[in-house]
């Protein structure tokens, strides 16, 4: 696949990168690990605007169910695992994009390292994931990291009640929200495997997770990649690992159907793209390549390798809709900047 690219902005240090519905409008979002604002790229042009000041440390967002003037965003994850005063931020428009959102610490997480929220059609629930449960040291992973969840209060200024809802996890740095068995739910990754982590029923309090692929996974994303009707789960593994892996679920046993090659693979996104079906990956390691990896058959299952941009060094990624069809944006602090790529027809 060829692809058109955009650079959106300069970015030193930019880690995170998404798509929210803020002011009545899908809009990209971007913000640094290190200290720096948040910026705030809006369609047709996509040129960038601040969108908050900091504080930085940035690990995700999370959008306010029912509020296009509000979102969550992770705080005070500095590099490289500086992150005991992490946290979770509520950060509100003030006039509109004419001034920086203004924020307010909801929650104190250390370690907090990925959030999202998810909905079972009454009730929506913040998920908030620590990657691990505290350091003596940088490469200290002994202590694993706990998985929670708050209702979103009605005031969503607080408080807001954060509970665990599923056995601690090493190395717990994976979550994708999607469906399993047809219910919500969202998907966990660390050491131990891939967790589906069943989201409430209305009325219902109660979570339940179940551990369906038991090897060391980094990251999840699921995504009919041949066309059958269900999902198959792409992965990065083990933690920051060396493998992109295509898992299908065959006779109720998830067997490992295609890998290839990565170095330090972090940011994941599958699916339709320009027509095609695709993994893509970034690699943060060796020539740091942003790859995709295009179905090229699916009996037997084979997948086609190419480079959309050699040395990007990418560290998160996204699909959005604009103007003009998909689009990928992604985080590329091998180029110090935040970049859009359009499929090529």
């Amino acid at each position: 696949m060829e692809f058109t690219k955009q650079k959106l902005s300069s970015a030193e240090m930019g880690y995170f990168i998404t798509h929210l519905n803020l002011l009545g409008q899908d809009r990209i979002v971007a913000a640094p690990e290190a200290t720096g604002p948040a910026l705030v790229f809006s369609p047709p042009a996509y040129e960038p605007q601040i969108l908050n000041e900091g504080p930085g440390g940035c690990m995700g967002f999370a959008p306010v169910p029912g509020h296009d003037d509000a979102f969550l965003m992770i705080t005070e994850f500095y590099p490289i695992f500086k992150s005991e005063k992490a946290g979770i931020n509520l950060f509100r428009a003030v006039d509109g994009f004419n001034e920086p959102w203004q924020g307010k610490r909801i929650i104190d997480l250390p370690f907090v390292h990925r959030i999202c929220v998810v909905g079972n059609g009454k009730d929506n629930y913040l998920v908030a994931a620590a990657v691990c449960g505290g350091k003596d040291f940088q490469d200290d992973w002994s202590r694993p990291g706990v998985t929670y969840a708050a209702k979103v209060p009605k005031d969503i200024d607080g408080p807001w009640d954060l509970v665990p809802v599923m056995e601690p996890i090493h190395r717990n740095h994976g979550m994708q929200v999607g469906s399993h068995g047809g219910k919500p739910c969202v998907f966990i990754t660390g050491d131990e495997g891939l967790f589906v982590l069943e989201v409430p029923a209305a009325g219902s309090t109660e979570w339940k997770s179940t551990l369906v692929i038991k090897n060391p996974i980094s990251e999840i994303y699921p995504a009919d990649l041949d066309q059958d009707g269900e999902d198959e789960i792409a992965v990065i593994e083990p933690f920051h690992g060396n493998a992109m892996s295509v898992y299908k679920n065959i006779d109720g046993t998830w067997t490992k159907i295609y890998t290839a090659e990565l170095a330090f693979g972090h940011g994941l996104w599958a699916g339709n793209l320009g027509g095609e079906n695709v993994v893509i990956a970034g690699n943060r390691a060796d020539e740091k390549n942003l790859a995709c990896f295009k179905v090229a058959s699916t009996s037997p299952f084979m997948m086609e390798e190419s480079v959309i941009d050699a040395g990007s060094g990418t560290t998160n990624m996204s699909v959005i809709d604009t103007p003009n069809g998909k689009a990928l944006v992604t985080s590329n602090p091998g180029h110090a900047e935040y970049a859009l790529y359009m499929p090529k027809a």
